[in-house]
């Protein structure tokens, strides 16, 4: 045993520097970097009362937790091209890449917390703590992708499932928030990461300490122990798929529509039955719609009891503004992704030499992106019904939000290689939506006009002016810098992926 450990440290420390580099190469640590930025300048206009829980949410939710984020592109893009295959065989093993994976993922989490953390609050935190259930919680969230990654072969599937999960896990932050509590908050994982990290800002109790990195202890082991057993049966072993596989005859149907539409609807064919097959893009379908329903129901509610004496209404034409936004962003990453795929898995190589050509995939890819997008718009705001917009606004506005659907689209296609820059271009692309609505939020006219550089300012301003003052000429001015600037970024990244592919 012991000479196996002295075989296994020197192989570990290689892969555990070339993890480190990978991940540096493929821009995660330039990503968080930005990312990292924008957190100190949003934490910076807050209120000192406010600082600290902001503080809280931001580790808990995003920095320590970034490796289930990636980890599932790195295993699958490592799996596609044959590396876990050679690594099963050496000294390394299923037990060394799983640990490398998790320590340099659980050392960049580290990373990003404790910068986010000492710049914007530097004295009077217990950074041992800190560090202690940011580590903890980062390395169980990596295992847990790991088990999670093992049976998906695509980054879309692996990616949307964590929400299902994702919205039990999380649900402790309505205690947190003081939404409402229960003790059945203490069996989930995001309860004891929520007690170090508030711990580290003082007035804990031994007690609840321990309670939480025994839990988080525990969850690493069990964690570690299920993410060896699913990659040894999935990944090394094929799982069911290997011992079952067969030839299955061309379904009917499909080559009924190829013959009589061609291949643009035998392709469109094939994506709806995996919208409505998939319960993993049928959420991802219905995400957006979702959180207009959530926003309806949810801010009456904070009005009336968490805020008295706020008014909220006054904010609700920036919710609808990021509804606006919303759906051409989503819509615009799964289609992305699609196209990721069909990269990675030579389907696009296979499509631009069929009669359907580069040009018929592109325009295909980016009407879908469009079409959903006008949808999930004009329901979206449909659903939150809390700021009046006249019919005609609402259809003008979704016409012209949706252009990022396809912006977003090619955006992915032509910038990314594969789905783990894909991932670490859309960490970004969230400010795209963000951006704007705190613009209008917290500038004044005419220097808010600065955010106009993000071409989704315009549709989401002009949603805000016809909420406020109705139709008008200015309402008409935005939607059209709208066109100019969403078409203009539309072709640009087309033209890229068309050169590109």
């Amino acid at each position: 045993m012991i000479r196996t450990i002295k075989r296994t440290i020197p192989t570990l420390r290689s892969m555990l520097s070339w993890d480190i580099r990978l991940q540096i190469r493929y821009g995660f640590y330039a990503v968080y970097a930005v990312v990292t930025l924008f957190y100190l300048l949003i934490l910076d206009t807050l209120p000192a009362d406010l600082v600290e829980p902001a503080l809280v949410l931001v580790v808990v939710t995003d920095t320590a937790v970034l490796g289930f984020y990636f980890i599932g592109a790195l295993v699958l893009i490592e799996k596609r091209e044959g590396v876990l295959d050679a690594l099963v065989v050496t000294p390394l093993g299923i037990r060394g890449y799983v640990i490398s994976k998790t320590i340099s993922l659980t050392a960049l989490a580290a990373l990003a917390s404790t910068v986010v953390v000492a710049f914007v609050y530097p004295t009077g935190v217990d950074f041992l703590l800190l560090l202690a259930g940011v580590a903890l919680t980062a390395s169980l969230f990596v295992l847990v992708g790991v088990a999670a990654v093992a049976r998906f072969n695509t980054i879309n599937r692996y990616f949307f499932s964590a929400v299902l999960y994702g919205t039990v896990l999380y649900t402790p932050l309505a205690g947190y928030l003081g939404v409402f509590e229960t003790p059945l908050y203490y069996f989930l994982p995001i309860q004891p990461t929520l007690v170090l990290v508030e711990g580290a800002f003082g007035g804990y109790r031994l007690a609840t300490i321990s309670y939480a990195l025994a839990y988080l202890g525990l969850g690493n082991a069990v964690a570690y122990v299920l993410a060896r057993r699913q990659f040894r049966y999935h990944v090394v072993q094929g799982g069911e798929k290997r011992r079952t596989a067969s030839t299955h005859e061309p379904n009917r149907l499909t080559s009924w529509v190829n013959e009589r539409v061609g291949s643009v609807g035998g392709m469109a064919l094939a994506d709806i039955r995996n919208w409505v097959r998939d319960p993993i893009l049928l959420l991802a379908a219905t995400g957006p719609l979702a959180l207009g329903v959530f926003a309806r129901l949810v801010l009456p509610v904070i009005d009336r009891q968490y805020v008295p004496g706020l008014d909220l209404s006054v904010y609700f034409p920036v919710v609808l503004a990021f509804l606006v936004a919303f759906p051409p962003y989503i819509y615009g990453f799964v289609v992305g992704f699609f196209v990721l795929e069909d990269r990675e898995q030579g389907t696009l190589s296979a499509l631009v030499a069929s009669p359907l050509t580069r040009s018929g995939y592109l325009r295909y890819r980016g009407l879908s992106a469009y079409l959903l997008s006008v949808v999930g718009v004009v329901l979206s705001v449909a659903l939150f019904g809390l700021a009046d917009i006249p019919p005609l606004a609402v259809g003008s506005i979704a016409l012209v939000a949706a252009l990022a659907g396809p912006a977003v689209t090619f955006l992915f296609a032509s910038l990314a290689r594969d789905s783990i820059e894909g991932l670490a271009i859309n960490k970004l692309l969230g400010l795209v939506v963000v951006l704007p609505a705190l613009a209008i939020l917290v500038l004044p006219e005419p220097i808010e006009y600065v955010a106009g550089i993000d071409p989704l300012y315009w549709p989401m301003k002009a949603a805000v002016a016809s909420a406020e003052t109705g139709v008008g000429v200015a309402v008409f001015v935005y939607l059209a810098l709208g066109i100019v600037s969403l078409g203009l970024v539309t072709v640009g990244f087309a033209r890229r992926f068309d050169v590109a592919t």
